[in-house]
């Protein structure tokens, strides 16, 4: 019989899962992350936020837990979007990631210009193309370019979102080094973090990663896992179904979802408390799992948060649920930085008071240490 839920329960549970309640900072950046099933890092400063305020990590750590300590890496993952994973856990990793086979239709060749067959022999170029050293993107297009004996690739490698790059991500044969005047580099990562990317069990490692979802966004679906990984809903039902062992099936007002069974054990005891948190762009509260969105977002405000060009709104966060969007804009000089909180309704003083302890307890080391906080029209 599945475990039965109110949506109250469910969020309280995932706020806290998120290490986002007092006195439940991550001790160590890289657990956290570990813990989060990885942090989307396409826009890094943002992830940089979604590390800091969950643990006592500064913007310099991440840079030095990603290119001098080597415990972190910076490649594409799931959905296809750049992702900060631990450096220990790729092979676990690019197990899950080589699951998801690139859709190639007639479309997609036309639109990236360059056929599946060519598209086959870039990413069996990509470790030959790589040194021991850092080298960028113009540098790797060139050399892929003339390793295939197809020039015109070298425009289509530089161009775009890197989509053609991807697979070679997927398969553990790069991930980004350090940038390099601004620009973007390329590494093999057996040669940068001096181990190889050993082939591990795929059917275990999706267990694995599964398991870490759940505990941090479930209740899920079979849609929300789907969403997450970057794959059709079939497959979706699919990796549920065949680990559904360690799950367990939980209801919330009607909506059937999927936990671990401790994770729905712990939920099912969870007594909410209020809580005020103001959440980072592409923050991973917000990102998954996409069934949460109509419980969380007031009707009509969905856009204002999942914004155009996929760029998702830094928010505040009352009791698990979605109360407004946020800014903040530096102060030239050293004066203090303005942050302006617009809520979807009025915001009473004991919540906008709430968001300025969290802003002064959790983000001083990003935006500075004085705010001058701005309470935009609802």
């Amino acid at each position: 019989m599945a475990v039965d839920l109110t949506w109250d329960q469910a969020l309280a549970w995932r706020v806290g899962r998120h290490h986002l309640a007092s006195g439940d900072r991550a001790k160590d950046p890289v657990t956290l992350v570990a813990d989060l099933g990885g942090v989307q890092a396409q826009v890094l400063p943002s992830a940089k936020q979604v590390i800091g305020i969950r643990s006592s990590a500064a913007p310099d750590d991440i840079d030095r837990l990603l290119w001098t300590d080597r415990r972190l890496v910076k490649t594409w993952a799931m959905r296809g979007t750049l992702h900060l994973l631990p450096s220990d856990e790729l092979a676990l990793w690019v197990a899950v990631l080589r699951t998801r086979e690139p859709r190639i239709t007639a479309g997609w060749e036309k639109y990236h210009g360059v056929t599946g067959a060519e598209l086959r022999a870039i990413t069996d170029a990509v470790p030959a193309a790589l040194d021991d050293e850092p080298i960028t993107r113009d540098e790797l297009a060139d050399r892929i370019a003339a390793r295939v004996k197809r020039p015109r690739l070298a425009e289509v490698l530089r161009s775009g979102w890197a989509s053609v790059l991807k697979p070679a991500a997927n398969r553990g044969l790069l991930v980004q080094g350090p940038p390099v005047g601004g620009n973007v580099t390329f590494v093999d990562p057996s040669r940068w973090l001096g181990r190889p990317v050993t082939e591990v069990d795929s059917h275990a490692s999706m267990a694995t990663v599964l398991e870490r979802f759940l505990d941090v966004n479930g209740p899920a679906t079979h849609d929300d896992v789907a969403r997450w990984l970057g794959v059709q809903p079939k497959q979706g039902r699919q990796i549920v179904a065949e680990h559904t062992d360690g799950l367990e099936e939980v209801t919330m007002g009607g909506t059937q979802a999927w936990m671990t069974r401790a994770g729905a054990a712990r939920a099912a005891s969870t007594k909410p408390k209020g809580s005020v948190f103001l959440l980072p762009g592409f923050d991973p509260y917000v990102l998954a799992p996409i069934s949460h969105r109509r419980h969380t977002i007031p009707s009509g405000r969905v856009d204002e948060v999942s914004r155009s060009a996929g760029w998702i709104s830094a928010v505040l966060l009352v009791d698990g649920r979605l109360a407004g969007t946020w800014t903040s804009e530096q102060a030239v000089g050293g004066g203090p930085t303005s942050v302006t909180i617009t809520g979807f309704d009025p915001l009473p003083k004991e919540v906008i008071d709430a968001a300025a302890h969290h802003l002064s307890s959790r983000y001083t080391k990003v935006l500075g240490p004085t705010f001058d906080i701005v309470v935009g029209p609802s």
